[in-house]
């Protein structure tokens, strides 16, 4: 895990020597998410004393939003590598922030009109009741329009998956089962983004 760093520098060193020092970029991305499926894996011991083993699957659309901002560079002039952190809803009273690392590549290059490609993935820092950590990936396309020098348009969509965690009721008492009767706590949550980026 030390060796990370390391190894990523040795990737990235000839594409960035090759195009030259990297353009630093930042900014701004509001999107609307639509959760269309939401599975759980549940395993915990019930007040009663004996175990129940549940997976619920839940397909329901549920909107929500999110607003993110960016900082990051084009490391050659067809990818660029960004940072994001913000605000983002992932489901009913479930609000998250993520830290993640996003990539676009873009054939005709990031400075003109045309298609991207967009893959991402990072953590997600809870801002209510539980408080795990958990992780998102997205992928998807997107199209640019270039307005100024050095000013541009997004519009994305994207497929978003997050990995979260969620209280577990006690079927007999009702009330939230403690972390030491849980032994398996995961939610996923499959959603459609769209969003509307500006970049500096």
């Amino acid at each position: 895990m030390k060796r990370l760093p390391l190894v990523l520098l040795l990737i990235l060193s000839p594409l960035v020597l090759r195009a030259g020092m990297p353009r630093i970029t930042w900014g701004l991305e509001w999107g609307y998410t639509a959760t269309i499926l939401k599975t759980s894996q549940h395993n915990f011991v019930c007040d009663e004393g004996y175990r129940i083993i549940e997976n619920p699957v839940s397909w329901r659309y549920f909107s929500n939003g999110s607003v993110l901002a960016c900082a990051g560079a084009d490391i050659t002039e067809h990818i660029n590598l960004s940072a994001y952190t913000g605000l983002q809803g992932v489901y009913s009273r479930r609000w998250v922030v993520p830290a993640m690392l996003r990539m676009k590549w873009s054939p005709a290059g990031l400075r003109s009109d045309g298609f991207m490609l967009v893959a991402g993935g990072g953590l997600t820092f809870p801002t209510t009741v539980l408080r795990e950590t958990g992780m998102e990936t997205q992928a998807g396309v997107a199209y640019r329009i270039a307005l100024i020098r050095g000013l541009s348009l997004d519009l994305l969509l994207t497929w978003n998956f997050t990995l979260d965690w969620e209280n577990i009721t006690d079927p007999d008492t009702r009330q939230w089962v403690p972390r030491s009767k849980i032994t398996n706590n995961s939610t996923e949550y499959q959603a459609l983004n769209l969003s509307i980026a500006l970049n500096f």
